[in-house]
């Protein structure tokens, strides 16, 4: 199927369909920003959703949180890690219930998406503190960029839809998206992104970090880097290898130099190990 136009309320009902734990992160960021909010509120916005609950938990007890006696509760694991380290702790708990299925429009397993959204999340936590970037913002774009695949994925579930990208020939894979859905996924996550009310600042890196030209975000050259680092560890996600360029203008328009993308990168690299085991 070609599509021709892809109608707001079309993807507002995919949404629906998806888990509800980048919701409540988004919400933990506005909790976060509120001087009043104690850990007590924080324990019962993660407690709406059972699911995330138990893997916040989970990734708690891992070896990445906890070297000592197990965390017997939500609320001791969370009073043990830190009120710094909570947003931190529930975007990976996010990521790893997002992205918890096969996409067979992009032949992209679930663990690959997985790693790729952490691995690019944590060199955008180093690129932040190379450019004092909030590094809050800048971990959540890279964490959720791959949320519009996740949502066309679904969509085109609907037998209405025949074909995937692993049969495209190779093409750039915004453009065959746009071709074949009528949005691309990283259009399509900023739109979803701004309906779970997360930053302006993170949706529109993410809506341009494919191509972020003259006037985009500097956090969506960021982003590209970021991604383009995921990508030559061997990460990357099918169709976007032509994105990653490195350029002199990308480093100058990003503020950042091609050796502080690589420390990024190295350090991301030493977390990713016990990371990627603990969102198994």
């Amino acid at each position: 199927m070609i599509a021709s136009s892809f109608p707001r309320e079309t993807l507002l009902h995919v949404v629906k369909t998806l888990p509800a734990a980048p919701q409540i992160l988004a919400r933990l960021g506005h909790l976060l920003l509120d001087a009043d909010s104690d850990l007590e509120d924080i324990t019962a916005l993660l407690r709406c959703d059972a699911a995330l609950t138990v893997r916040v938990l989970r990734i708690a007890n891992s070896i990445v949180y906890n070297t000592g006696t197990s965390f017997a509760s939500l609320e001791q694991a969370l009073a043990r890690v830190g009120f710094s380290e909570v947003y931190r702790l529930t975007g990976f708990a996010a990521a790893g219930q997002l992205a918890d299925r096969h996409l067979a429009l992009y032949g992209i397993g679930a663990a690959r998406l997985r790693e790729n959204s952490l691995l690019t999340a944590l060199v955008m936590e180093g690129l932040a503190e190379a450019t004092e970037t909030d590094p809050r913002s800048a971990y959540t774009a890279g964490l959720l960029r791959s949320t519009g695949k996740i949502a066309l994925d679904r969509l085109t579930r609907d037998p209405a839809y025949s074909g995937s990208y692993e049969g495209s020939g190779g093409a750039p894979l915004a453009e065959w998206e746009t071709t074949f859905t009528g949005v691309s996924n990283c259009e399509a996550a900023a739109f979803i992104l701004g309906e779970w009310r997360f930053p302006n600042c993170t949706t529109e890196a993410i809506r341009h970090h494919y191509l972020p030209g003259t006037g985009a975000p500097a956090m969506a050259h960021l982003l590209n880097l970021a991604a383009g680092g995921a990508d030559r560890c061997a990460h990357g996600l099918p169709g976007e290898m032509s994105y990653w360029e490195l350029t002199p203008a990308k480093f100058a328009a990003a503020g950042v130099t091609e050796e502080q993308l690589d420390a990024a990168t190295r350090r991301a690299l030493e977390h990713f190990g016990p990371l990627r085991a603990a969102l198994a």
